[in-house]
Protein backbone atom coordinates (compact mmCIF):
# COMPACT_ATOMS: atom_id res chain seq x y z
CA UNK A 1 0.00 0.00 0.00
CA UNK A 2 1.45 3.22 -0.74
CA UNK A 3 1.73 6.37 1.34
CA UNK A 4 -0.46 9.27 1.40
CA UNK A 5 1.11 12.61 0.94
CA UNK A 6 -0.90 15.70 0.78
CA UNK A 7 0.23 18.94 -0.36
CA UNK A 8 -0.16 22.42 1.47
CA UNK A 9 -1.02 25.84 -0.56
CA UNK A 10 1.56 27.17 1.69
CA UNK A 11 5.36 26.23 0.84
CA UNK A 12 6.32 27.21 4.24
CA UNK A 13 3.83 24.24 5.96
CA UNK A 14 5.48 20.94 6.16
CA UNK A 15 3.65 18.62 3.19
CA UNK A 16 1.65 16.33 5.46
CA UNK A 17 2.54 12.40 4.66
CA UNK A 18 1.55 8.60 6.02
CA UNK A 19 4.03 5.78 5.10
CA UNK A 20 2.97 2.33 4.45
CA UNK A 21 4.07 1.13 8.20
CA UNK A 22 2.20 3.95 9.53
CA UNK A 23 -1.31 3.25 7.37
CA UNK A 24 -0.16 -0.17 9.09
CA UNK A 25 -0.03 0.76 12.75
CA UNK A 26 -3.41 2.64 12.07
CA UNK A 27 -5.41 -0.25 10.57
CA UNK A 28 -3.71 -2.27 13.69
CA UNK A 29 -5.62 0.28 16.21
CA UNK A 30 -8.46 0.83 13.74
CA UNK A 31 -8.97 -3.24 14.62
CA UNK A 32 -8.51 -2.98 18.25
CA UNK A 33 -11.05 -0.04 18.64
CA UNK A 34 -13.43 -2.48 16.40
CA UNK A 35 -13.22 -5.54 18.45
CA UNK A 36 -13.77 -3.40 21.91
CA UNK A 37 -16.61 -1.53 20.09
CA UNK A 38 -15.09 1.80 19.64
CA UNK A 39 -16.00 3.62 16.58
CA UNK A 40 -13.74 3.32 13.85
CA UNK A 41 -12.32 6.87 13.94
CA UNK A 42 -10.72 5.99 17.16
CA UNK A 43 -9.12 3.74 16.62
CA UNK A 44 -7.80 5.94 13.13
CA UNK A 45 -6.96 8.68 15.47
CA UNK A 46 -5.58 7.39 18.01
CA UNK A 47 -3.14 5.29 15.44
CA UNK A 48 -1.73 8.68 13.38
CA UNK A 49 -1.00 10.23 16.21
CA UNK A 50 0.63 7.07 18.33
CA UNK A 51 2.83 7.18 15.16
CA UNK A 52 3.86 10.85 15.63
CA UNK A 53 6.78 12.44 17.18
CA UNK A 54 5.26 15.85 16.62
CA UNK A 55 1.55 17.06 17.73
CA UNK A 56 -1.30 17.02 15.08
CA UNK A 57 -4.04 19.64 14.72
CA UNK A 58 -7.58 18.36 14.17
CA UNK A 59 -7.27 19.66 11.02
CA UNK A 60 -4.44 18.07 10.03
CA UNK A 61 -6.21 14.70 11.86
CA UNK A 62 -8.85 15.37 9.02
CA UNK A 63 -6.83 15.81 6.56
CA UNK A 64 -4.31 12.81 6.80
CA UNK A 65 -7.01 10.17 7.55
CA UNK A 66 -9.98 11.58 5.10
CA UNK A 67 -12.51 11.55 7.87
CA UNK A 68 -15.00 13.68 8.73
CA UNK A 69 -15.05 16.87 10.96
CA UNK A 70 -17.50 15.35 13.04
CA UNK A 71 -15.94 12.29 13.88
CA UNK A 72 -12.61 14.08 14.28
CA UNK A 73 -13.99 16.01 17.09
CA UNK A 74 -15.92 13.28 18.28
CA UNK A 75 -13.39 10.94 18.26
CA UNK A 76 -10.76 13.79 19.68
CA UNK A 77 -13.04 14.53 22.76
CA UNK A 78 -13.79 10.63 23.37
CA UNK A 79 -9.68 9.55 23.14
CA UNK A 80 -8.96 12.82 25.46
CA UNK A 81 -11.65 11.74 27.69
CA UNK A 82 -10.46 8.47 27.73
CA UNK A 83 -6.67 9.45 28.51
CA UNK A 84 -5.62 8.02 25.31
CA UNK A 85 -4.79 11.82 23.64
CA UNK A 86 -3.95 15.03 25.15
CA UNK A 87 -3.55 18.57 24.24
CA UNK A 88 -0.45 20.42 24.08
CA UNK A 89 0.14 23.83 23.38
CA UNK A 90 2.54 25.04 20.77
CA UNK A 91 4.15 28.50 20.81
CA UNK A 92 2.95 30.73 18.01
CA UNK A 93 0.02 28.29 17.25
CA UNK A 94 -3.03 29.06 17.86
CA UNK A 95 -5.40 25.41 17.11
CA UNK A 96 -5.47 22.74 19.53
CA UNK A 97 -3.16 19.80 18.79
CA UNK A 98 -3.10 16.51 20.25
CA UNK A 99 -0.42 13.96 20.84
CA UNK A 100 -1.09 10.26 22.21
CA UNK A 101 -0.28 8.53 25.24
CA UNK A 102 2.15 5.69 24.53
CA UNK A 103 2.30 4.05 27.87
CA UNK A 104 0.16 1.55 28.34
CA UNK A 105 -0.53 1.47 32.30
CA UNK A 106 -2.59 5.06 31.48
CA UNK A 107 -4.15 3.51 28.36
CA UNK A 108 -5.69 0.59 30.16
CA UNK A 109 -6.22 2.68 32.98
CA UNK A 110 -8.58 5.19 31.43
CA UNK A 111 -10.26 3.17 29.05
CA UNK A 112 -11.10 0.86 32.36
CA UNK A 113 -12.16 3.84 34.26
CA UNK A 114 -14.36 5.05 31.89
CA UNK A 115 -15.80 1.39 30.43
CA UNK A 116 -15.28 -0.76 32.76
CA UNK A 117 -16.13 0.89 36.27
CA UNK A 118 -19.13 2.55 35.36
CA UNK A 119 -20.65 -0.67 34.21
CA UNK A 120 -19.56 -2.46 37.36
CA UNK A 121 -21.23 0.30 39.38
CA UNK A 122 -24.85 0.05 37.24
CA UNK A 123 -24.54 -3.26 37.70
CA UNK A 124 -24.89 -3.53 41.68
CA UNK A 125 -28.22 -1.78 40.56
CA UNK A 126 -29.69 -4.04 38.20
CA UNK A 127 -28.80 -6.89 40.07
CA UNK A 128 -31.28 -5.80 42.83
CA UNK A 129 -33.47 -4.79 39.99
CA UNK A 130 -33.68 -8.40 38.72
CA UNK A 131 -33.66 -9.60 42.07
CA UNK A 132 -37.02 -7.71 42.49
CA UNK A 133 -38.83 -8.84 39.64
CA UNK A 134 -38.02 -12.19 40.85
CA UNK A 135 -39.86 -12.18 43.71
CA UNK A 136 -42.95 -11.04 41.63
CA UNK A 137 -42.76 -14.50 39.41
CA UNK A 138 -45.39 -16.78 40.38
CA UNK A 139 -44.13 -19.92 38.11
CA UNK A 140 -41.66 -21.97 40.26
CA UNK A 141 -39.79 -23.27 37.59
CA UNK A 142 -38.91 -19.86 35.99
CA UNK A 143 -38.17 -18.59 39.84
CA UNK A 144 -36.01 -21.21 39.78
CA UNK A 145 -33.89 -20.50 36.88
CA UNK A 146 -34.26 -16.77 37.62
CA UNK A 147 -32.51 -17.25 41.10
CA UNK A 148 -29.98 -19.66 40.12
CA UNK A 149 -28.89 -16.96 37.21
CA UNK A 150 -29.20 -14.49 39.71
CA UNK A 151 -26.68 -16.29 41.71
CA UNK A 152 -24.07 -16.51 39.23
CA UNK A 153 -24.35 -13.43 37.47
CA UNK A 154 -23.84 -12.13 41.16
CA UNK A 155 -20.68 -13.94 41.37
CA UNK A 156 -19.47 -13.00 38.37
CA UNK A 157 -19.96 -9.23 39.52
CA UNK A 158 -18.05 -10.43 42.78
CA UNK A 159 -15.49 -11.43 40.65
CA UNK A 160 -15.17 -8.87 38.46
CA UNK A 161 -15.05 -6.41 41.54
CA UNK A 162 -12.57 -8.02 42.93
CA UNK A 163 -10.36 -8.38 39.51
CA UNK A 164 -10.42 -5.41 38.32
CA UNK A 165 -8.29 -3.84 40.80
CA UNK A 166 -5.76 -6.33 40.34
CA UNK A 167 -5.44 -5.45 36.61
CA UNK A 168 -5.16 -1.95 37.34
CA UNK A 169 -2.44 -2.71 39.66
CA UNK A 170 -0.93 -5.19 37.60
CA UNK A 171 -1.04 -2.97 34.49
CA UNK A 172 0.27 -0.30 36.36
CA UNK A 173 3.66 -1.63 36.75
CA UNK A 174 3.92 -2.36 32.63
CA UNK A 175 4.65 0.75 31.60
CA UNK A 176 8.32 -0.11 33.53
CA UNK A 177 11.07 -1.62 30.98
CA UNK A 178 12.98 -4.52 32.46
CA UNK A 179 16.37 -3.91 33.69
CA UNK A 180 19.28 -4.87 30.74
CA UNK A 181 21.85 -6.47 32.73
CA UNK A 182 25.78 -5.46 32.03
CA UNK A 183 26.97 -9.16 30.45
Amino acid sequence: MPALTLTSKDSSKQVLILDEWELGVIDLFLNAANSIGLPRSYGQIYGLLFCRDQSLSMDEVIKLLGISKGSASQGLRSLRQLGAISSVFEPGDRKERFVAEIRLRKLVGGFLREQADPHLDKGVGRLQQIEALLAKVDDKDSHKRGVRRHEILSGWHRQMSRLLPWVKMIVGKSDRLPQKSSD
